[in-house]
């Protein structure tokens, strides 16, 4: 018997009285996947979020009285993207754990007849009127003859065996439990997160990460791997989100195509005269730049970089000449009388010698000494000190610069990662080392430029819209 899903008596979608729910309390529902493609990595969703930004949210949510998404899957990811928290819903008077599963999906469908589907979605809603015992075979039916028809069948390669991963054991719930307390909560706010950066977290708690066995977690390949494969597990079974982590090492680029003129020329009239981002630094004597000596602390430093503009780079220890050259280049461009150089790197041999070696090639490359500072914000014997770092180490003897650091510090071999010191610390500490740099009056008087004419570029806009509704109303009257 086919499923059919009927809207309750004298309650239709445009009579549902509007409120305001916080978007945290919202929740996709899961049977939206069975009928249409994943949200999340829908290139049209950038789009949505830089309209949604623009002009508010056009059309409410449709939910459960449960809280579960009919219609907008695709706008609440959007407004997830920029971290909207109240979306205005329309509640339907009904619970989805009261429904039947073959009637709510009947509901979904009827929901989102209006979108622009894809083949497989649109067979997949197809598929919702037949036997539900024949839905599963026949969505296999139709992928397999798209592969079928494929001329490379020729080069496929036969995977031999399969891979399966442990159950995560009892002996490493203290291990799970800070991995858990570092992703969700220590370093919540800096997502996405590198398993280098938990591995690091992870060295401020004492535990034993395989009890019986009593092996101490501590900075050496063996936790790290640990770590590694533990988040991949819990990744794996749905216990910390995808996204909360990724891979930086790893660049991937991708060409992005619409699938039609009309989305191009929604997606250019969203973006219209909303580019603009006036140069808050052009009144500084001092053209200034940060250096990360690692890509873990690149991502959560690039955050406070923004706020001031600044150029910053990763130089994955001992940069190559290249983008030193590129920074003076940089710097003659820009006319400024100074080049200062933040740099953020661990405490130990290497990690105090590239300021060293960055001065000396700085001086190499044309630049006098008198005309560049190189400052290190992070980590400082200061920083240390005021925050009580434990020790993460001590110095390898057979680093070449292993005499030099211990001499510097007076005997003391103790090195200490970038990452022992908290986010929040290290930010903070970086943003007053770039106010002591900057002069802030000419810089907020920049600022306040910069508003005036944002506020004149959005009274244009609104003009300008009014002017193109008509021509896009048009393309897509042409579509249907």
């Amino acid at each position: 018997m086919k499923p059919t899903a009927q809207t309750p008596k004298k309650q239709r979608t445009d009579e549902y009285r509007v409120v305001r729910k916080r978007l945290s309390s919202i929740k996709p529902s899961p049977e939206n996947e069975q009928l249409y493609r994943k949200t999340a990595n829908d290139p049209d969703i950038d789009s949505l979020a830089e309209s949604i930004t623009a002009r508010g949210l056009q059309e409410p949510l449709i939910i459960t009285s449960d809280n579960f998404i009919i219609s907008g899957h695709r706008r609440y990811t959007a407004m997830q993207k920029i971290r909207q928290v109240v979306a205005p819903c329309r509640v339907m008077p009904i619970r989805r754990d009261e429904m039947d599963r073959d009637e709510y999906i009947c509901l979904l469908r009827e929901h989102n007849r209006q979108r622009r589907k894809s083949v497989v979605e649109q067979v997949r809603e197809d598929l919702v009127d037949d036997e539900p015992d024949t839905i599963e075979y026949s969505l296999r039916s139709h992928e397999a003859s798209k592969l079928h028809a494929a001329d490379y069948a020729g080069l496929t390669l036969e995977i031999e065996g399969e891979k399966h991963r442990c159950a995560i054991s009892d002996q490493k719930a203290d291990h799970v439990k800070y991995i858990k307390q570092v992703v969700f909560k220590d370093r919540k706010d800096y997502w996405p997160l590198s398993v280098r950066a938990v591995h690091y977290a992870l060295l401020n708690y004492r535990f034993m990460r395989n009890i019986p066995r009593e092996l101490r977690y501590q900075n050496d390949d063996k936790s790290y791997q640990a770590t590694s494969e533990l988040i991949t597990r819990l990744r794996l079974i749905g216990e910390i989100p995808w996204d909360s982590l990724s891979d930086g090492t790893r660049p991937r680029s991708r060409e992005w195509n619409d699938n039609n003129v009309q989305g191009f020329v929604r997606r250019e009239f969203n973006g219209l005269l909303t580019g603009y981002e006036r140069d808050l630094l052009q009144s500084q004597t001092c053209h200034v730049e940060i250096l990360c000596e690692k890509n873990t602390i690149y991502g959560m430093a690039t955050s406070v970089a923004r706020e001031y503009q600044l150029i910053i780079s990763s130089g994955r220890g001992f940069n190559s000449i290249d983008p030193w050259k590129e920074m003076v280049d940089r710097f003659r461009n820009s006319g400024k009388k100074r080049l200062v150089v933040i740099v953020l790197s661990d405490f130990d041999p290497e990690g105090e010698m590239i300021p060293q070696v960055g001065g000396r090639t700085l001086h190499e490359l044309g630049l006098s000494k008198s005309v560049f500072d190189i400052v290190k914000a992070g980590v400082t014997r200061e920083q240390i000190n005021a925050n009580d770092l434990p020790p993460m180490n001590f110095a390898k003897e057979s680093s070449s610069n292993h005499a030099w650091f211990v001499d510097r510090n007076n005997g003391d071999d103790a090195v200490y990662e970038l990452e022992a010191l908290e986010p929040h610390v290290m930010l903070t500490d970086l943003r007053e080392v770039i106010k002591l740099i900057l002069d802030i009056d000419a810089f907020n008087r920049e600022v306040e430029i910069r508003n005036e004419e944002v506020s004149y570029l959005s009274h244009v806009r609104e003009k300008a819209n009014e002017a193109l509704e008509g021509v896009i109303e048009e393309l897509e009257d042409q579509d249907e």
